[in-house]
């Protein structure tokens, strides 16, 4: 299965039908206290929770979507199914192929340096806006965020842990009063999402978790401060720490070290 069982204790699953995904319990992302999720319908909730399978890979990487299967599994007919489909392609998230069968994307990383330039221009605009324009609410919400990703480090549970790194990081967006700046930096969130899954969290271990809470720290105090300059300084360290850690997945894990020698065979004489 996918590497971000790495972390976790290995177990052997069965193999899911097409349309099925792995099941563990949903992650509140956006969400600050006393809020309840806003109950969605037809192909608005088979978009949403289709988008979530997909960016948490619940639903693997060219995993084939049934629209059989997705209308059994969401008790409705084919046509929101399709619908929300359609939603998805122009997410990047699925593909048609010629036969009209839909596939879960691949994940491709030939765009991942202009997703990182994008992802980073966003969050240091973010962070220099939270020091601003913070109230006293927002930075609470903020430290409470921060106190929950603090504990989900306990847990082991890369779902758990990298689920409220991005509530913080939502919380962090919320703080800085802008709706666009908000809203596409989110959406960068969101586009990075199967990357990280994939490429950081495999390698997310004692030293990466230590690193990630300074850093978190760090951030965190200049808002409060309203010190954009050091704001800003944090978050780029933050998201080079984070590349770093990627380009480690990437490395050739045995080809630099395995000694390969050529020679030709001694021909016996009868």
């Amino acid at each position: 299965m996918v590497a971000i069982g790495l972390m976790n204790p290995p177990n052997k699953e069965k193999k899911l039908e097409a349309g099925q995904r792995k099941d563990f319990p949903p992650i509140r992302l956006d969400l600050t206290d006393g809020e309840k999720p806003k109950r969605k319908r037809g192909s608005a909730r088979v978009y949403e929770e289709l988008r979530e399978d997909i960016l948490w890979i619940r639903i693997e990487p060219g995993s084939v979507l049934d629209e059989v299967a997705l209308a059994k599994r969401f008790d409705m007919s084919r046509t929101p199914i399709r619908e929300a489909l359609v939603m998805l392609q122009s997410d990047d998230l699925v593909t048609f192929l010629p036969n009209r069968t839909s596939i879960v994307a691949p994940h491709m990383l030939d765009n991942m340096n202009e997703h990182l330039d994008t992802h980073l221009l966003l969050a240091r605009a973010v962070a220099r806006m939270a020091a601003q324009f913070r109230t006293d609410e927002n930075l609470e919400q903020i430290r409470n965020a921060a106190s929950a990703y603090e504990k989900s480090l306990k847990t082991n549970d890369v779902y758990q842990i990298y689920g409220s790194d991005l509530a913080l990081h939502r919380a962090i967006s919320r703080s800085c009063h802008n709706h666009f700046t908000r809203k596409f930096h989110d959406l960068s969130l969101d586009c990075g999402r199967r990357a990280y899954v994939l490429h950081y969290y495999p390698e997310f271990r004692e030293q990466e978790r230590e690193t990630s809470l300074a850093e978190h720290n760090e951030l965190i105090a200049a808002i409060e401060d309203k010190d954009g300059d050091r704001a800003d300084a944090a978050i780029t360290r933050h998201v080079r720490s984070e590349l770093n850690v990627i380009k480690r997945t990437l490395d050739p894990r045995v080809g630099f070290e395995m000694e390969i020698t050529t020679g030709g065979t001694a021909s016996s004489k009868g």
